[in-house]
């Protein structure tokens, strides 16, 4: 039984999907089914229930599956104590983002990395702040670069940014010249109520965004009306293009934008972290990935804390 079988079966029991599984290692869904069935043969009764379009474990599959977590998560941490005692400077470290920002983080330090670990592969993967978080806490990434706002008491986590979030106005809009022209890091306060009336351009339900500026409508005692709900990426553009009104991350507003910025009464904020599981240590080559991504944050966000 080989290590690669043992995280094929634990992540098909998380997914729930064959074809899922397979994508995520790489192999194709038949080979990832021979795989289940040669296993089955081995041990001599089945890990899982043929259901039509689920996969439930039976009660081996259950003790297969604790099991086989368990060894995946120590054989990875025994691969990062021998590489870093051995000095051998290879391996692999799985990173997932979930932002416009962690995706600016990992294009900026990706070559200096690679100067310091020429042998390390970078695998990368991309999702929902809260499915990368879960797939830290599983160990199938080893660095989740996401936002807080949900629980997840099998993670830690260091804060890369603090961030408060702002209002975006047209320059066109009646309170707009409240703004002044002010600086990015000296942005005047208006109470979230003044524009109880207005038409809100808001990121789609589910993401974090949308979770923190909910809590500041709910503070400030009102419903928004809401005109629009986009990604992220196809709300900032149209804030940017001074289309309507936001409420977006401090880090995401730009200089000579059609937009003015306030910061709000209630208040709004977001950490920007790196989350890895508890059960793991960080290798030399994580940690100086962790280091890397903290010099970019501080940077390019630095003046949102001054």
């Amino acid at each position: 039984m080989e290590i690669h079988q043992i995280e094929y079966i634990t992540r098909l029991a998380d997914t729930q999907s064959l074809t899922k599984t397979a994508e995520e290692m790489f192999i194709s869904p038949s080979a990832l089914s021979q795989h289940l069935s040669k296993l089955e043969n081995s041990l001599g009764t089945p890990l899982f229930k043929r259901v039509k379009g689920e996969w439930p474990l039976t009660e081996a599959g259950r003790a297969y599956v604790e099991a086989g977590k368990d060894i995946v998560k120590r054989f990875r941490m025994m691969k990062k104590d021998i590489s870093d005692i051995a000095a051998c400077e290879s391996g692999v470290i799985n990173i997932g983002i979930s932002s416009n920002k962690s995706s600016l983080m990992f294009a900026n330090v990706f070559s200096k990395f690679k100067e310091r670990y020429p042998n390390i592969k970078l695998n990368l993967t991309e999702g929902r702040a809260r499915d990368v978080n879960i797939q830290a806490e599983q160990g199938i990434v080893d660095l989740a670069f996401s936002s807080t706002g949900f629980e997840h008491p099998g993670l830690a986590s260091q804060i890369l940014l603090s961030e408060r979030f702002v209002l975006s106005v047209p320059k066109t809009h009646h309170l707009a010249r409240l703004a002044n022209n002010a600086p990015k890091g000296k942005l005047p306060t208006v109470d979230l109520r003044l524009f109880r009336d207005e038409l809100f351009m808001l990121t789609t339900p589910g993401l974090t965004t949308r979770a923190v500026t909910n809590k500041m409508f709910d503070e400030a005692g009102f419903m928004p009306n809401v005109l629009f709900e986009l990604n992220a990426k196809t709300l900032y553009i149209l804030v940017e293009s001074g289309c309507g009104i936001s409420i977006i991350p401090m880090g995401y507003i730009r200089e000579n934008s059609a937009s003015v910025y306030f910061f709000t009464t209630p208040l709004g904020m977001w950490d920007n972290i790196v989350a890895y599981s508890k059960t793991s240590r960080l290798s030399h080559a994580e940690e100086y990935f962790i280091t890397l991504a903290k010099g970019f944050y501080e940077t390019e966000y630095g003046y949102i804390n001054k």
